[in-house]
């Protein structure tokens, strides 16, 4: 009897068969037991062993693409494999081809110099050189961005890459090939634009979406510009919570507080209706302050949240006397105008709160007199500066207030005693 040969596998198969089994020997916990300086040079050689087995998956794909040819989309077949969705596979797709264009930094990649998405910028600028390139410049070119990459950040990277193929064109052609490819490239993130919304049915919204580069960038600077404030100006007790809060957790607070701030009667009127949220709850209710209210979509708030938010949005309150008629409805007249918020600052110099150090333009007027369920005015008297973590507390723990003879506010908490804010004036 003949004994049927089999074949051996090829020994790039044996090379895989001999990662899984080191990968198998390497137990995700072992990483607790070493010391700190330990731990983070395993990080660096992970991230250098990812990139290397990055470059040996692209080159993997695009013999795949080369041997499918005209039979299946390489995407499409990637796509139903182990952890991808269609947009990344096509993605890997273009990278891989396009590194045939960059050998030097394909080769950078495989010996974990570079990390893939610094790779695939280059790779990306290298395919679309223009067709007059020299070898010489060519190689002048990507030896150059292979050592920018190792010296600036991915966003400085791409930056530079975006400019490269200008210095091989007379000074006029590139400033209107620069301005043309500009154009074209805002016309696709425009056309890209989108945005999300959901809500996840317990007090919170999930949001996504893509914005142009200009747009993305005026929402990151007004997002910092309200972050950086929260991280270090407020109380000892304060400067803590703010240390547990990450930078995610900051830009969202900051985004919340944005939307906070939107002139709504700034914004487009759908057919004559302007965009403004009505809030409605019962008058006895809003007295005793109990309960709950209710937004034209149906979302409920806690009354407390009602009274913060009518110091200083342009929300419309709309008071029933428990029937279905509204006895009351709200005025954005009660907002401070900028000359009574001007006045009020004069007086404050900051947050009334003895010991914050928030500054007149960190603050929101509040009305310390009596909430607008109650009648208050919109005076320069009955106005006094709050920042925003203290004009949610204000309302939630039901400060008291009052004016003294010399015309400053002070505050008395809950079982405290009547204090005003002396680091204005010691």
């Amino acid at each position: 009897m003949v004994a049927e040969l089999v074949p051996s596998p090829p020994p790039l198969v044996g090379c895989l068969d001999a990662l899984d089994s080191i990968l198998n020997e390497m137990p995700t916990d072992a990483y607790d037991s070493l010391d700190p300086a330990t731990q983070r040079h395993a990080v660096e050689r992970l991230r250098r062993i990812k990139a290397r087995l990055a470059a040996q998956e692209l080159a993997a794909v695009r013999a795949l693409d080369a041997g499918l040819g005209d039979k299946e989309r390489t995407g499409e077949v990637l796509a139903r494999g182990f952890g991808r969705d269609k947009w990344e596979a096509d993605r890997s797709v273009r990278v891989a081809n396009q590194l045939s264009s960059a050998p030097k930094t394909e080769d950078a990649l495989a010996s974990g110099e570079l990390a893939e998405t610094q790779a695939a910028v280059i790779a990306g600028t290298m395919a679309g050189l223009p067709e007059g390139v020299t070898p010489e410049q060519r190689d002048v070119c990507e030896t150059t961005l292979i050592a920018d990459a190792k010296r600036f950040p991915i966003k400085d990277l791409r930056q530079r890459a975006l400019r490269i193929s200008d210095a091989f064109k007379p000074e006029p052609e590139a400033k209107v090939d620069e301005d043309e490819a500009l154009r074209l490239r805002e016309k696709k993130a425009w056309a890209r634009t989108e945005a999300w919304l959901v809500d996840d049915k317990d007090g919170t919204w999930r949001f996504g979406g893509r914005l142009p580069s200009l747009h993305g960038e005026m929402l990151k600077s007004a997002l910092d510009a309200i972050a950086a404030p929260r991280r270090r100006h407020l109380t000892a007790e304060q400067e803590r919570d703010q240390d547990e809060l990450t930078y995610p957790q900051r830009m969202g607070r900051a985004f919340a507080h944005l939307i906070e701030q939107l002139p709504t009667d700034k914004l487009p009127t759908t057919g004559g209706t302007p965009a403004v949220i009505t809030v409605n709850i019962d008058l006895e209710d809003l007295k005793k302050k109990i309960g709950a209210a209710t937004l034209t979509t149906g979302t409920r708030i806690s009354s407390g949240e009602l009274r913060r938010l009518a110091c200083t949005q342009g929300i419309l309150p709309m008071v029933f006397n428990g029937g279905s008629l509204p006895i009351d409805m709200g005025r954005s007249k009660r907002l401070f105008t900028p000359a009574q918020r001007i006045a009020i600052a004069n007086r404050d110099l900051g947050c009334i709160t003895p010991g914050c150090e928030a500054p007149p333009g960190w603050c929101e007027g509040h009305h310390w007199k009596d909430d607008w369920a109650n009648g208050s005015t919109t005076n320069i008297d009955d106005g006094a500066l709050l920042c925003s973590r203290h004009h949610h507390q204000a309302h939630d723990e039901n400060w008291q207030f009052r004016q003294a003879t010399d015309g400053h506010i002070e505050i008395k908490k809950p079982h405290g005693v009547w204090q005003r804010n002396h680091r204005w004036r010691p």
